[in-house]
Parts: structure tokens; sequence; C-alpha cells
């Protein structure tokens, strides 16, 4: 941020009209693509490589981390996201099976459905060149079909976009996911610090002040919380913004009544 003065500016600002009539078709496409951003990024953690016959090669993504995924924006599956099976058939040794994904939008509650999607497995696998069935068959169908629904709200959707393929995409999820791991970057981590910031904004009665808090290490704290939450940022810096206009407009007014 650097040294304030009254030139320096945290935020641009614009009169209310322009400003609204700027970033409305922004706000809508954010709604819309608001769960999708919280889904679409896979920790490389949970993902190994895989290759089928034919010689495709895909990345395969943990079906438990899936889970912890949707419980983590939806709450416990039962409670706040679920699925159901909606048919079943077999055909060519393999088993299908079809279903839907329900969950609660956390912002109105209402109950959502996702799009039915099939998932299929072979009922009999070749081991040490033995058919024998696999137990696990039934299990598996459901997993793939569950996990086609999920991918419709954006779960994992970087991986289906082939994004995994860029080690540099990679990388910068692997640095997202231990950012998200850390105490300190935590949802009630964060939301201390923003009062923290409020109360010492509160105190500040010039730019220097102003300064002061910024240079006491909220600089950095800010960087690192973007990297997991942006919206956070966004909103400790704009306090300052708003402070640093709030000063300004101050010490103009007494100027003016000075002279």
């Amino acid at each position: 941020m650097g040294r304030m003065s009254k030139t320096d500016t945290v935020a641009e600002t614009a009169a209310p009209e322009t400003r609204a009539a700027e970033t409305k078709p922004a706000a809508a496409a954010m709604d819309h693509l608001h769960l999708w951003n919280r889904l679409k990024r896979t920790d490389p953690g949970a993902t190994k490589p895989f290759t089928r016959g034919g010689g495709f090669r895909g990345t395969q993504i943990d079906p438990t981390w899936r889970f912890q995924m949707m419980t983590e924006v939806f709450g416990p599956i039962g409670k706040g996201w679920g699925y159901e099976q909606m048919d079943w058939t077999i055909a060519e040794r393999m088993i299908f099976i079809c279903a839907r994904v329900w969950y609660l939008d956390p912002e109105t509650g209402e109950r959502c459905w996702t799009g039915p999607q099939w998932g299929g497995t072979e009922m009999v696998r070749r081991r040490n060149g033995i058919e024998a069935p696999d137990d696990e068959c039934f299990k598996m169908s459901m997993t793939d079909a569950v996990g086609k629904c999920l991918l419709q709200l954006g779960l994992a959707a970087d991986v289906y976009m082939g994004k995994f393929d860029d080690s540099k995409y990679r990388e910068e999820s692997e640095a997202f996911f231990a950012a998200k791991a850390n105490p300190d970057l935590q949802p009630a981590a964060i939301e201390a610090f923003e009062a923290e910031v409020t109360t010492r904004l509160a105190g500040c009665l010039d730019l220097d002040d102003l300064e002061e808090v910024w240079r006491a290490g909220v600089g950095v704290r800010l960087r690192e919380i973007g990297t997991v939450d942006p919206a956070a940022r966004n909103r400790i810096t704009g306090l300052f913004a708003r402070k640093k206009a709030e000063i300004l407009r101050r010490e103009d007014t007494d100027g003016r009544e000075a002279a």
C-alpha cells in the first residue's frame, strides 16, 4: 500500500448511479456462478492419474473428497444435501444406476435438484486371468452417477475442463488448499480479523494513523486471505478506502473552516 497521501487511492470511486450501472451485470453473473466457483477447484491431493484400455488417460477424483466438499458447502449429508437412486438396469454384464442429487440452497434454504445421471460398472472383473463377480459394482455405479450429478454444480469442474493438464494450475491449486488448511485462514479467523481491523480503523484520526494500521501486517494478511476468500479481502480493503475518504473529507472541511 505504501505511505498514505491525499492523492493515494485504495479503491476507485464513482457516482453511485454510474457504479451501480457498471456493476449490475457483473453482480448478476457472480450470483449465478456462486456455487460453481466455490466447488470448481480440485485438491490435487485428492486426485490420481489413470489409464484405460486404448491408451485413454485421465484424472481420478477421490469420491470421499467430493463428499467432504459438499458437506463443507451445504452441511452434513442427509441434512444439507443428499442423493437418491431413481432407476437401475443390467445390460452387457454391466450394472447401470440412475441417480440425482438434492441440496439446500445456502442463501434461501430452497431444496434443489440436479438433473439425473447414469453411472455404470462392469459386474465381472478379470483378475490374474480369472473372471469373478465384482461385489463393489453397485457401489461404484452409484458413485459414478453421483459424481456426474455433482459436476453439474461445478464440483471438480477444473479437472473436466482440462486445467489439470497445466502444471502451473496444479501448483496454484496445491497452494490454495494449503492456505485453506491454515487455521488463520478459516472463516472464523477471517471474521475475527475483519472485526479487529474495523475496531482499529475506528480509532484512526489521520492518514498517519491509517498507514500505521496497514503496516501492522494487514497487507500481508490480506494477500493470504485473498487466496481462499477474495470477498473478505475486498471487504477489508474497502474498510480502508472508506476510512481514508472519511479522513480526507474531514480534513477538507476543517481546512475550509480555518480559512
